[in-house]
């Protein structure tokens, strides 16, 4: 009987190395993981708080009042999808964004 308490608690010692050994495994890829993210977002946006300046510039995208004019249309599209470019708007954002732009007849439609 003492034999066997023996081995029961030479295996939970066993067993508790083991549950720290890879809870420190995995405390050490949490904090790659991490520093991997820290890494992705510091290169994605320029240095020197240039990120948050740029967008901090108030840009006021133009109205589009429906004339039947080919060339001032697709100039208003062009420009809208500048700005939606800039602030990186959601597909659905542009269109009810875009929406809000027209005045006079192009409401209308």
């Amino acid at each position: 009987m003492k034999v066997k308490l023996d081995l029961i608690l030479k295996e939970l010692q066993n067993l508790k190395l083991r549950v720290h050994e890879l809870k420190s495994k995995f405390n050490e890829k949490a904090l790659e993981n991490r520093n991997d993210k820290i890494r992705e977002d510091s290169t994605s946006r320029p240095r020197n708080n240039e990120y948050s300046i740029i967008h901090k510039i108030k840009i006021d995208p133009p109205t589009f009042n429906g004339i039947l004019d080919p060339k001032l249309f697709s100039d208003w599209v062009a420009y809208v999808d500048y700005y939606f470019d800039w602030y990186k708007f959601t597909e659905e954002s542009r269109v009810r964004f875009a929406r809000m732009r027209l005045t006079r007849s192009a409401r209308i439609y």
